[in-house]
């Protein structure tokens, strides 16, 4: 469909949410004034960058939600969704609960593709129900840190296991090839370039296990083969979002090694649990 036709079935669109929520408002005990706001432009003068909008307002639950019709909308793209309510049944709505309201509706779209069908995405709201929305995880902390050389990778891996106390973690190697090297003489299967990857229920819990490796006197072993710190470089300490993926998936454990050979093989696996990705 051209832009005219999307044009044309916008217009359409619009004068029949605007007859809707008119004859809601006359029909009803006065609450539902007002429900319906037209934020502009108009059709005809809609943009890309300046797409028409309207904030639809639900007096039950006192959401308010800004569409937004894109020129390709309804043939080629779906309606947008922004909640900007603030309360509903008298408890607050955090911006999770906004994220989760605004998956609904474009949840609801997707089962219209091509079609008008903003009256229909905005129904879901009618008898929301906070308990039923997916929020996530909020609150989850994502610590990642790279050691140079670990002498003894079973000594750092027990270690690094008992300072995880249960979480998921993650670890990416290359090993050293040391049979003929006097310096690693007392290394046990020693590595290089180690990069741990762990994620925390809490912030508190993060703060625990960065404090127990940098801390701990027995995560490796030292030239001598004795216990001893390990000596690392913190890349990134933050807050997940609360539906970002965890590094440990249905079917992983999550306390598993993984080799590299190259910058490349690193950063396809380490790359999705980066901040850029996975930051609140």
């Amino acid at each position: 469909m051209s832009n005219d036709g999307n044009k044309k079935e916008q217009v359409a669109e619009l004068k029949a949410l605007r007859q809707e929520y008119r004859l809601k408002a006359n029909q009803g005990d006065g609450s539902d004034v007002d429900t319906f706001e037209f934020i502009g432009p108009k059709v005809p003068d809609a943009t890309d960058d300046n797409p028409t909008r309207m904030k639809i307002h639900n007096p039950t639950n006192r959401l308010a939600v800004t569409v937004t019709m894109l020129s390709r909308y309804p043939s080629e793209a779906p309606p947008q969704f922004k909640v900007e309510g603030c309360s509903l049944e008298e408890e607050v709505l955090t911006k999770a609960h906004h994220e989760a309201i605004e998956e609904l509706l474009e949840e609801q779209a997707s089962y219209m593709p091509g079609m008008p069908c903003i009256a229909m995405c905005i129904m879901a709201l009618d008898d929301l129900d906070l308990s039923t929305l997916d929020l996530g995880q909020p609150g989850r902390c994502r610590s990642i840190f790279k050691v140079e050389v670990v002498n003894n990778s079973k000594q750092f891996t027990k270690s690094l296991k008992q300072a995880a106390n249960g979480n998921p973690y993650k670890y990416y190697y290359r090993t050293i090839e040391c049979q003929n090297n006097a310096k690693f003489s007392a290394a046990v299967d020693p590595w290089r370039a180690c990069f741990v990857v762990c994620d925390a229920p809490t912030k508190d819990e993060a703060k625990s296990f960065m404090k127990t490796v940098r801390t701990g006197n027995d995560m490796d072993m030292n030239m001598l083969g004795k216990p001893d710190k390990i000596q690392l470089t913190v890349i990134e300490e933050f807050e997940l979002a609360p539906k970002a993926k965890s590094i440990c998936s249905d079917d992983e454990n999550g306390l598993e090694g993984s080799e590299y050979r190259t910058t490349e093989g690193l950063d396809g696996m380490m790359n999705p649990f980066l901040a850029v990705v996975a930051e609140v």
